[in-house]
């Protein structure tokens, strides 16, 4: 956040300065004085956490709270992106929370001890140009007061009437003081492990191996993020979702070069692919009832009757498939990938090689290019027909890993390009699922007596649809072959 302090309004650091901030420095400010009556103000909360302290390990924080003025007291769950979400009782944030403790049960297990110092900036006419906000904070687990768990520091600066230039000038003067700029989200540091097995070798900004395991980290949170909005069934969350566990095993898939212990790293590509498969049947449903109403809407004069059909076919679909999703969301076999997802990207099993720079990475993109390449040259050779749907189908998954490698790499241009390919190659497959479920949505029509004329008329668009993505699919890969775009951007 403080990388930019052009952009932003506020600036948040973490640290202890190594002095207070006075006026000398700053041309703009002429007294810097504390605020209120100039006493820290003192607070203590008691956070909630599974035995093993799960929630407060991936930056959350669960705590009984004050409402509103006037309100009762309520549950407030603080997520790793900083958002809050107050509920009546706990049962209520279940959903949030599940993929963050395993389904393991909660109960009250850290003291929050917090000093809070706030300070403001002014000018000559004694306006207050900033606030300066300090939090000093120590947790401590319940029944255990010898035991210090964690301690850290927070400094927040807001703008309230200054200049944009002042947040320059303050932001040089906390880093000069020793102070870093503070991530994202909760800002409590992780006190355990989440669990046990590592045996990844150290990380060094800039190989091959710090961006794969970087990916990773940045996915798995993804993945427990989404969790909860799928849960709720959340617009497009299931989507968002299923791309994301084609990231992971993507990642995992192509950077098996850089990476030990394949056959566990299989295992766990295999169960993406079994996650990514249960949320497809639900994505399935959404899309291809989405491209069916979309032509039946063009084609009103031939498709009446068609759409509530539809429409009543594939909310019928989605629902029993997200049934399947709420299911396996809740069983065993997800916590445990989970869980092992979790232990490949906090110490990820890396080679020797993985220590070596982007030029490791730009051999890996490359690779996976010609894959997607020589997939696609077959399946163009074959006659039209299932096999060849097959093939393309093929290429189309092969285009994706290929992205995804590219993403993970930094090869940005390549990745932009990679992705024309897959959305051409992908209205070619949704034309042709959507041309081989037809009859059956007919045969079904014309048992309940309805007329079927329209889904004939929907079956006779799918083919010229398909062969028109397909054509488009052939120029984009042609720029996608670049030499230079495999370049890796970092």
């Amino acid at each position: 956040m403080a990388a930019e302090p052009a952009r932003t309004r506020a600036l948040a650091y973490q640290g202890l300065p190594s002095r207070p901030v006075r006026p000398r420095g700053l041309p703009h400010v002429a007294a810097v004085v504390p605020a209120g009556a100039g006493e820290p103000a003192r607070s203590v909360r008691v956070c909630w956490d599974t035995a093993d302290l799960r929630l407060i390990a991936h930056g959350v924080l669960l705590e009984r709270s004050a409402g509103p003025a006037g309100a009762p007291e309520c549950w407030l769950a603080t997520l790793p992106d900083g958002t809050e979400h107050r509920a009546a009782a706990l049962a209520e944030l279940d959903d949030r929370l599940r993929a963050y403790t395993a389904g393991r049960p909660l109960r009250p297990a850290l003291r929050i001890s917090s000093r809070r110092t706030r300070s403001l900036l002014l000018d000559r006419e004694r306006h207050t140009l900033a606030e300066l906000d300090r939090t000093e904070s120590l947790a401590q687990r319940l029944g255990d007061r010898a035991a210090r768990l964690a301690g850290w520091d927070r400094t927040e600066v807001r703008l309230v009437a200054g200049r944009r230039g002042l947040l320059h000038e303050l932001d040089a003067r906390l880093r000069a003081d020793g102070l870093t700029a503070a991530p994202a989200g909760v800002p409590v540091p992780a006190p355990v492990p989440v669990s046990g097995r590592g045996g990844g070798r150290a990380v060094e900004q800039g190989t091959a191996g710090a961006a794969l395991a970087g990916y990773l980290r940045d996915q798995s949170a993804e993945l427990l993020a989404l969790d909860g909005a799928v849960r709720r069934d959340e617009a497009d969350s299931v989507h968002r979702m299923r791309v994301c566990a084609r990231r992971l095993r993507s990642a995992l898939t192509a950077g098996r070069p850089l990476l030990r212990g394949r056959r566990r790293v299989a295992e766990l590509a295999g169960e993406l692919r079994w996650l990514g498969r249960v949320l497809g049947e639900a994505r399935d449903a959404e899309t291809t009832g989405e491209r069916l109403l979309a032509g039946a809407a063009e084609r009103p004069g031939t498709a009446d009757g068609v759409s509530d059909a539809l429409r009543l076919v594939f909310r019928e679909r989605y629902a029993q498939a997200f049934l399947t999703v709420r299911e396996v969301l809740d069983g065993e076999r997800y916590f445990a990938l989970l869980a092992e997802l979790e232990r490949i990207a906090a110490a990820p099993p890396l080679r020797a090689r993985a220590g070596r720079g982007k030029r490791e990475l730009e051999r890996l993109v490359r690779g996976e290019r010609r894959r997607t390449g020589r997939r696609l040259r077959t399946a163009l050779a074959l006659p039209p027909g299932a096999g060849r749907d097959e093939a393309l189908h093929g290429a189309r998954k092969a285009a994706k890993r290929a992205r995804y490698a590219a993403e993970l790499a930094g090869a940005t241009r390549l990745a932009t390009r990679l992705h024309a390919v897959q959305d051409a190659l992908g209205r070619y497959q949704d034309a042709v699922v959507a041309q081989a479920l037809l009859p059956e949505l007919a045969a079904r029509a014309r048992a309940a007596g309805a007329d079927t004329f329209g889904y004939g008329v929907l079956y006779a668009a799918q083919r010229p649809e398909a062969e028109a993505a397909l054509a488009a699919a052939l120029p984009a890969w042609r720029r996608a072959r670049g030499r230079r775009l495999c370049r890796v951007d970092r």
